[in-house]
């Protein structure tokens, strides 16, 4: 491992924030103090789970063992469904970017500034006026870390994970890195706490480390929530030669599959650290996907695939386990999405969930761990695509990225949740009522941040403050002969 000089230490400084953030450390104390008092007052009595949230990225719906995938051993994943609850209507957004910040904001893509995904030259990023659930969890009293990929702004400081609620952060900004070099073309994208590191190792196995040194560092003071969303398995498919040799056979898909049982191993390791530090039964385990997978994948069952609305792009595997709260080998198939984590995340940890914009989310714990009906009948996955109760609207001229020029579609995904039966011409009425409802969402759409290219691209690093005090170094690094 190699650490650029001045750039990070060697002592690993963990929960040092290295930056200035919003809110002194008095006020925090001050804010933890008050949330656990309003717990009391509510009668909260069982015991603030830590939080874990495992986030993989373009996998695809049939790929993991429990949804019936057998092409690549996926056995620490399948532990949280079997340990828990699988949630078979998990729905997202149809591309990363806008999940994120669904998941992180409780709010809705159209509402939060990232519908549209930054790109690699792009200084937009998530509007700055959303509140995280990092940050509400934060102001609760847990320590929050994010070990992984951002892809919610990966230029101006204001945008990044730090300032955004989180304590540490280890990974990369942008949407894709190089397993190996933790380049994005000619742009190092490996960071820890807002400073650039360069180092070897492949990237899934070292967020892995990062996570468990992480949990085991813990001092069991206060409780804490890590987002852990890797890179895999998102391209470009990269792993080590004795996986892809594993898959060899598999031909263009076979990296990728590598990739998979990668994160699967990775993933276990983080749950071995709970496991040896004793904290595992007495934390929150969530596993899901950010989107639809890529056509190299299965989405079994379903129509479509990544960026596309219909259920193949924003139906995703998910699971969550937390002994004694939620039934082993229970099952939901009740309607939730994405920004229902936040309500939900919040009502377990004690967290106020009113201190910012109105949350498009609702609290789905009954539902997930305790059997009862969805706290929602709609999901606006999108200002041309809805659904109410069975019923998804998908409007005609409705495009997102590669999913083009969609006719009028209506489907009844209650009864034909493979939308093979097109009811758009026979019930003229819902297709109205649903307009009618989309019309009412659009008066309530934001504009996003301007989409700007980052200037003199490219930097030598992701990151505005890091370029400008480290840049000139990390060029040199990077640019050094082996």
């Amino acid at each position: 491992m190699v650490w650029l000089p001045e750039i990070v230490s060697i002592r690993l400084m963990f929960g040092d924030r290295g930056v200035v953030t919003r809110r002194s450390p008095a006020m925090l104390a001050c804010s933890w103090l008050l949330a656990l008092a309003l717990a009391s007052l509510h009668g909260q009595t069982a015991p603030r789970p830590n939080i874990v949230v495992f986030l993989s990225d373009d996998m695809g719906w049939e790929q993991v063992g429990f949804n019936g995938g057998e092409e690549v051993p996926t056995p620490n994943i399948d532990r949280i469904a079997r340990e828990g609850v699988k949630l078979t209507q998990f729905y997202v957004q149809p591309v990363c970017s806008p999940t994120r910040a669904c998941l992180l904001t409780g709010r809705y893509a159209w509402k939060n500034g990232m519908e549209v995904r930054p790109t690699a030259e792009s200084r937009h990023g998530m509007l700055l006026d959303e509140r995280t659930i990092a940050e509400a969890l934060r102001e609760a009293g847990y320590q929050t870390w994010m070990v992984g990929k951002w892809h919610l702004g990966e230029w101006q400081r204001p945008h990044l994970p730090l300032q955004r609620g989180f304590d540490h952060h280890y990974g990369h900004y942008s949407a894709l890195i190089d397993s190996f070099t933790h380049m994005r073309g000619p742009v190092l994208d490996w960071h820890r706490n807002g400073r650039p590191v360069i180092e070897e190792g492949y990237s899934t196995f070292l967020l892995a480390d990062e996570a468990s040194r992480l949990v085991q560092r813990h001092d069991g003071g206060r409780p804490f929530f890590l987002y852990l969303p890797f890179n895999a398995v998102h391209g470009p498919h990269q792993a080590p030669d004795e996986f892809l040799e594993k898959y060899a056979h598999r031909g263009r898909a076979g990296p990728q599959r590598a990739q998979l049982e990668c994160m699967d191993i990775a993933i276990g390791r983080v749950i071995e650290a709970l496991e040896r530090k004793g904290l595992l039964d007495a934390t929150l385990v969530m596993f899901t996907n950010d989107n639809g997978g890529i056509r190299i994948t299965s989405n079994g069952p379903y129509r479509g695939f990544k960026a596309h609305y219909h259920e193949g792009g924003v139906r995703v595997p998910a699971a969550m386990r937390w002994p004694g709260r939620i039934p082993a080998g229970s099952a939901s198939d009740e309607m939730l999405h994405a920004v229902d984590l936040f309500p939900t995340l919040a009502r377990l940890a004690g967290a106020k969930t009113d201190s910012g914009l109105p949350l498009d989310g609702h609290d789905a714990w009954d539902a997930i761990a305790n059997g009862a009906a969805s706290p929602r009948d709609e999901i606006v996955h999108s200002l041309e695509v809805i659904r109410v109760a069975d019923w998804k609207l998908i409007e005609e001229g409705a495009s997102y990225y590669g999913w083009r020029d969609q006719p009028l579609q209506l489907f009844n995904i209650r009864d034909d949740p493979y939308e093979e039966t097109n009811l758009a011409g026979s019930r003229p009425d819902m297709v109205a009522e649903l307009r009618e409802r989309l019309a009412r969402h659009r008066l309530l759409a934001r504009e996003p941040e301007k989409l700007e290219q980052i200037p003199n691209y490219p930097p030598a690093v992701y990151g505005e403050v890091e370029e400008r005090v480290f840049g000139e170094r990390v060029r040199m690094r990077i640019s050094e002969p082996n």
